[in-house]
């Protein structure tokens, strides 16, 4: 993977975990409000995996972002 997209990948996923506790979210209830599993949720925010432009969208709609939002925040 090139430099670039797993930079993109830990930068996103550490704006995720920011958001979520901001929240008082646990990876739990995240990964819940999104549909996804726990193991998903954990491997994004440790910039371990790429999401979909659908699992983007889950996660910004439990976390009551858009998904422009979430990437904003990410700077994205």
């Amino acid at each position: 993977m090139p430099d670039y997209a797993a930079k993109l990948q830990r930068q996103f996923g550490q704006t995720l975990r920011t958001e979520r506790k901001a929240r008082g979210f646990t990876q739990q209830q995240l990964a819940s409000g999104a549909s996804l599993s726990l193991t998903y949720v954990g491997e994004i925010e440790r910039g371990q995996r790429m999401v979909s432009l659908d699992t983007l969208r889950r996660l910004a709609g439990a976390l009551d972002l858009t998904a422009a939002d979430l990437l904003v925040r990410a700077r994205i």
